[in-house]
C-alpha cells in the first residue's frame, strides 16, 4: 500500500525534503513505516525517541495501522522563543 510522509523541522532537513511516497505491506503500522525511512537515513533513526508521529492528522502510538492511501506526519520537537 502507499503512503505519503510529511516531513517537520529537523525530520525535514535530515530527509532532504518535506515529502514522500513510500510504499509499505500491508497490516504495517506507523512505526514500521517511520523505522524504514530510518533505515534509509541515519540521522532520522537518532530522531526517534524524540519525534511524535502522526496519521491522517491525529497523533498516533507507533502500534497504530496503517491503510491505503494514508498520510503519516514526522513531527521532531521544535524550539523558540
Amino acid at each position: 500500500m502507499k503512503c505519503k510522509v510529511l516531513f517537520f523541522a529537523a525530520a525535514a532537513q535530515v530527509m532532504e525534503c518535506r515529502e514522500k511516497e513510500i510504499t509499505m505491506p500491508i497490516g504495517s503500522s506507523v512505526g514500521e513505516a517511520f523505522d524504514l525511512l530510518a533505515s534509509e537515513r541515519n540521522a532520522l533513526a537518532a530522531l526517534s525517541s524524540t519525534c511524535a508521529l502522526a496519521l491522517e492528522g491525529q497523533l498516533v502510538q507507533r502500534e497504530m495501522q496503517l491503510s491505503d492511501g494514508c498520510t503519516i506526519a514526522i513531527l521532531p520537537p521544535v524550539s523558540g522563543g
